[in-house]
């Protein structure tokens, strides 16, 4: 069920740079070659289509090990302590993630309740926000489905592979 929402997430974050690239290259050729721009092409990139393609994207990432690290020092450690270090990574990560779900879930209910529009079309900003603790509440049971395979290291927020092979 998880990877089918996983897939689903990431095609709607591919369809979104898709759209976000035709949309900016016809309004760039519209604006200089006929002086005609998209009406609102510049707000709906920015308050819908970049908070899909990068919100969407984060269980992608997470599952392909494409978070940044630094591991130099963890990987000239023992063992015990390499695992211990990655008991603490993992926790801290799960901890960051769960304070940015909260404070993103706040800010999309709000602006959920809110009828704000975009200046150039009457598009409601409010939806775009709901993307937003999505990405992060996929990314949270990604990770803590993973808690059972922090202390072998083999946790994906350990990974290094490339995420085109880790599908």
């Amino acid at each position: 069920m998880l990877h089918h929402i996983e897939r689903a997430l990431i095609w709607i974050a591919v369809i979104a740079t898709a759209i976000m690239m035709l949309m900016t290259s016809g309004d760039a050729i519209m604006r200089y070659a006929f002086n005609k721009p998209f009406v609102g092409a510049y707000e709906v990139t920015e308050k819908y289509l970049m908070v899909a393609a990068i919100f969407m994207g984060f269980p992608y990432a997470y599952r392909g090990g494409a978070f940044i690290r630094v591991t130099f020092l963890v990987d000239m450690m023992p063992a015990a302590l390499k695992v211990a270090c990655n008991w603490i990574a993992y926790l801290v990560s799960v901890g960051c993630c769960l304070l940015l779900l909260y404070a993103t879930g706040l800010q999309a209910w709000a602006a959920l309740g809110d009828n704000t529009t975009l200046a150039t079309v009457p598009i409601r900003v409010g939806p775009s926000q709901a993307l937003v603790p999505l990405g992060f509440l996929v990314l949270l049971i990604l990770m803590l489905i993973e808690a059972r395979r922090v202390g072998s290291g083999k946790a994906l927020l350990f990974a290094q592979e490339n995420p085109a092979e880790a599908s």
